[in-house]
């Protein structure tokens, strides 16, 4: 089920109320109960979501592509930390997160308006590639992807978590003999049949189905992005969470990206804000506050956030 929204102002500041809508991918269970719908509600970015016409900011990023337009922000609202529903003591929802602070920060720099579309991850997927006005966040490129979609330089590095009853799971050695639950087509999907093709793995549709599976004792970890299980855990103190070292996972899990259609004419400078505002600080800024100090970038930024697919030129990191 999708719904759209459409309330003007900041997007970390936009409510909803009315009914709840059943969370699916990735979701962090003790904000939204599970099992219920939510009313439409529509989101704008800062600045020139309400056609503001604000001014592009930042030197190497242009605007000749994007200032004035309004564009489709795709993707799951039950991603936390990235994008999630936070309730409010009024009753209303918010929707929040790195990726909406992210886009609202794009947007007021550069000039451009957009709505979020919450959909879940394969519905995301179809919507981006129909539409040379839509994007999406928290991907990563491969050679697969890049043949259809444009990616932006990185703007987070994620971590591959594992969340489990017991004790932390820190290595792939540790997974060795556990049924593994993952989120089907998800980059930790992928790497956990390329690092370990005989596991045995179980996937479901949405990221609340593995942790319920995990909850339950019927699977012993879940293979996640590491800042949703942090998440999680912080809403079931019951589990633990475990972080895989980087250099077990950098080969399979790339980067962060925008996604947009192969040829969309606003990646480029989306491309270039990325780059402003990780040379200002202000990515690092937003990872610390929507993700945790560990999550930063630090002085590995410019070694490892990738190059834009624009051009031809991108890598898959």
């Amino acid at each position: 089920m999708t719904w759209s929204n459409g309330v003007s102002g900041c997007g970390t500041q936009n409510t909803c109320d009315g009914g709840r809508r059943p969370m699916s991918r990735r979701s962090f269970l003790g904000l939204v109960v599970a099992g219920t719908s939510l009313a439409p509600l529509t989101l704008a970015g800062c600045g020139g979501a309400q056609g503001s016409g604000a001014e592009p900011q930042g030197g190497a990023a242009t605007s000749s592509d994007v200032s004035g337009r309004h564009l489709t922000f795709v993707g799951d609202d039950a991603f936390a930390p990235y994008r999630y529903l936070k309730l409010q003591q009024d009753g209303t929802q918010k929707v929040e997160g790195l990726d909406i602070a992210v886009a609202d920060e794009m947007s007021k720099r550069l000039g451009f308006s957009y709505d979020f579309e919450a959909q879940d991850f394969a519905a995301t997927l179809a919507s981006v590639q129909s539409s040379d006005s839509s994007f999406t966040m928290a991907m990563s490129a491969n050679e697969e992807r890049t043949k259809t979609y444009d990616f932006t330089r990185g703007y987070y590095q994620p971590r591959v978590g594992v969340l489990a009853n017991g004790d932390a799971v820190t290595s792939i050695d540790a997974l060795k003999g556990k049924s593994i639950a993952c989120t089907t087509g998800t980059v930790q999907n992928k790497f956990v049949t390329s690092v370990m093709p005989d596991a045995d793995v179980h996937t479901y549709d949405g990221g609340d189905q593995c942790l319920q599976e995990v909850l339950s004792g019927r699977i012993d970890a879940y293979v996640c992005d590491g800042a949703e299980g942090q998440a999680m855990v912080k809403a079931n103190p019951g589990l633990s969470l475990g972080l895989l070292d980087r250099a077990e996972t950098k080969d399979y899990v790339g980067v962060y990206r925008v996604m947009a259609l192969k040829g969309a004419s606003f990646v480029e400078a989306f491309d270039g804000c990325i780059g402003d505002m990780i040379a200002d600080g202000t990515i690092d800024r937003l990872i610390e506050t929507y993700v945790g100090a560990d999550f930063t970038w630090g002085d590995a930024a410019p070694d490892e956030m990738g190059t834009s697919t624009v051009g031809g030129s991108g890598s898959s990191n």
